[in-house]
Order: C-alpha cells, then sequence, then structure tokens
C-alpha cells in the first residue's frame, strides 16, 4: 500500500540487462540484477506489483554472427538473474503470465529486443526469438542495420526490414517504431497488420527532438489501437531544461490526451539507457510520479497510464493473432 493507493506499474522500455551484463557505468561486481548501482534492481523495487520490459540493447554496428552472439550472451546473463532471483522476479509471456505474477508479488519480466540486427539478416529468426520469449522488437537504434535507418540516418526501411514487420508480426513478437527515422515510421505504420508500440517516445510537439513523435504518428498509433511509452529522457522530455521538473512530463501527457491519447498512453522510462531527472531517479520514485500523476490528472487516468493500457494493449495484441 502507497500513501493509501494501491499503484500497479507497467514499464515497456529499460536497458538494465545490458548495463548490467556489460558493466556499463558500473562498480566491479555491481552487476546483480537484486541489488546494483543502476536505475533498477529488485530489492529496491521490492513491493510494488510491477510489469518491467527488459531490453537486449543491440549496438548498431553488429552484423551476422557477432550480432546473434551478442543477444545470446545477454540472454544467458538474463536467464541466470533470473535464476539466482526467482524469489522475485518470472519470465511472463502474457497478459494472464503478467496479472498472474504481479499479484504473487514478483516482478514480471517482458524480454524484449532494442535493435533489429538481433535477425542477423535472417527474418526467419524472428520464430527463433519468440521461442526464446521475445515479445517485442524495437526495428533500429539510431543508425543503420539490415533492417533500416534509424533518427540519425536518412532512408526508411530495407526490403528485409519490410519481410521483417511480417515476420514479427507471423511469430507474436510486437513491432516497436521507437528509434525509427520518420520515413521508416510510415512504412512501418503501412504495414503493420497488427497493433504496434512506441516504447519510449514522447511529443515532438512539445520537445521538438528528432526521436519523438509528430502529432500524425501518435494518431496513427491511436488509430492502430497501439501503445505510447512515455520516455523518461531528460533530452527527449525538455530542450531547455537539463534536470525538467514534473511539469515538462506533464506536458507531454496533456498533449497526447488532447490527441485522444487516454487509451494509449503508458510509460516507457528508459531507465538504465539515458539520463532521467533526479526526482525519477532510481526507478523506485515513479511512486513519486504516481502520487503526482493522481494529482494533476486524476487516479483513474494514473491506473491507465501506470498499467492498465499496457495491459489492455496485451490482451488486444494477443486476440489479433487469433484467427
Amino acid at each position: 500500500m502507497i500513501r493509501g493507493i494501491w499503484m500497479y506499474f507497467f514499464d515497456l522500455h529499460c536497458d538494465t540487462i545490458t548495463r548490467l551484463s556489460t558493466g556499463e557505468r558500473l562498480e566491479p561486481g555491481d552487476r546483480s540484477l537484486c541489488r546494483n548501482g543502476a536505475h533498477i534492481d529488485l530489492e529496491r523495487m521490492e513491493g510494488l506489483s510491477w510489469c518491467q520490459c527488459f531490453a537486449i540493447f543491440m549496438p548498431d554496428g553488429l552484423r551476422g554472427r557477432a550480432a546473434i552472439d551478442y543477444y545470446e550472451q545477454n540472454l544467458r546473463f538474463f536467464r541466470t538473474q533470473l535464476a539466482a532471483n526467482k524469489d522475485r522476479i518470472a519470465q511472463v509471456r502474457t497478459a494472464g503470465e503478467i496479472l498472474e505474477t504481479v499479484d504473487s508479488g514478483k516482478c514480471a519480466a517482458l524480454l524484449t529486443v532494442e535493435g533489429g540486427s538481433v535477425l542477423a539478416g535472417d527474418c526467419s529468426r524472428a520464430a527463433e526469438l519468440a521461442a526464446d520469449g521475445v515479445r517485442m522488437l524495437t526495428l533500429t537504434w539510431n543508425g543503420e542495420n539490415e533492417l533500416g535507418s534509424g533518427v540519425d540516418m536518412p532512408g526508411g526501411l530495407t526490403p528485409r526490414g519490410v519481410k521483417a514487420v511480417e515476420a514479427c508480426e507471423d511469430a507474436g513478437i510486437i513491432v516497436d517504431v521507437s528509434h525509427l527515422n520518420d520515413r521508416g515510421f510510415g512504412q512501418a505504420a503501412d504495414l503493420a497488420r497488427r497493433p504496434f508500440v512506441a516504447s519510449h517516445s514522447n511529443a515532438r510537439a512539445v520537445c521538438n527532438h528528432r526521436r519523438n513523435l509528430t502529432d500524425e504518428q501518435f494518431a496513427r498509433i491511436v488509430a492502430a489501437k497501439g501503445l505510447v511509452g512515455l520516455n523518461f529522457c531528460t533530452h527527449f522530455l525538455s530542450e531547455e531544461i537539463a534536470d525538467p521538473p514534473f511539469s515538462c512530463l506533464a506536458a507531454h501527457i496533456e498533449h497526447f490526451l488532447s490527441l485522444g491519447g487516454e487509451e494509449t498512453l503508458a510509460l516507457g522510462s528508459d531507465y538504465d539507457g539515458t539520463d532521467v531527472p533526479s526526482w525519477l531517479d532510481p526507478a523506485r520514485k515513479v511512486e513519486d510520479l504516481y502520487q503526482l500523476v493522481c494529482g494533476a490528472f486524476g487516479q483513474t487516468l494514473a491506473n491507465r497510464l501506470f498499467f492498465e493500457n499496457a495491459l489492455d494493449f496485451m490482451k488486444r495484441y494477443e486476440l489479433s493473432g487469433e484467427g
């Protein structure tokens, strides 16, 4: 119980597994998911009813066998951490498993991948990722891979990228358009047969960063019955303020709500992948964010934003694959 209000929390994106696996910006020996110096650890999050999407981040330069090896190295680390902390966390794949796990007091861990180089240019590998429990694939990071171009590069999806959208949907892997450039976004949205997501992207009309969504892009996600996770990255929240306060995040929420996003908005923190405002560090501070959202927008909207919209999306996605 948190200040008299029970909070469920569903976060669409963090880079914690890759950060711990590689030891990036961490002290030697500080690489346990249970206790560490990163944004997220299980000990500090104890007591939350919590679903976390854990991304394996794929660096832009990896190709072929090197990309597969890197993915498998991080997958082994993820599984090792699950086994070592099985009293606190369990991997999940479905909406039903998410609810069962969070209600049991454990973190429900959804495995995702950030970067289409994980396919090593072979779209048939999507089925192998699905067998590993991967539930979402961010098609690019900021640069190029075999599937297309991110926001730092021109061009859109490649022919392999076009095939990858279909292959992922066939395998039951959610297509994530965060990091795609505008042309690639449009192509992916045109191709998608199932609901898709921007797992960690804000509103470009509020903060004019190329990683944020235009109003037209957000409208396309709403129309597809998709999902948008609000990113805590300081640079995506504000162009002018180094340590953006809640009012900056609230401006993105207000803007998306004005575009009909009440059932589309969720959280996509980007913890352990970027710099976040001081008042949101470490991840346990989401309790404070929940109270602020309740105060500014009401508890009903807060519950949608923090958990219900993401869970409802998972149910819709599962149903979209039937028949």
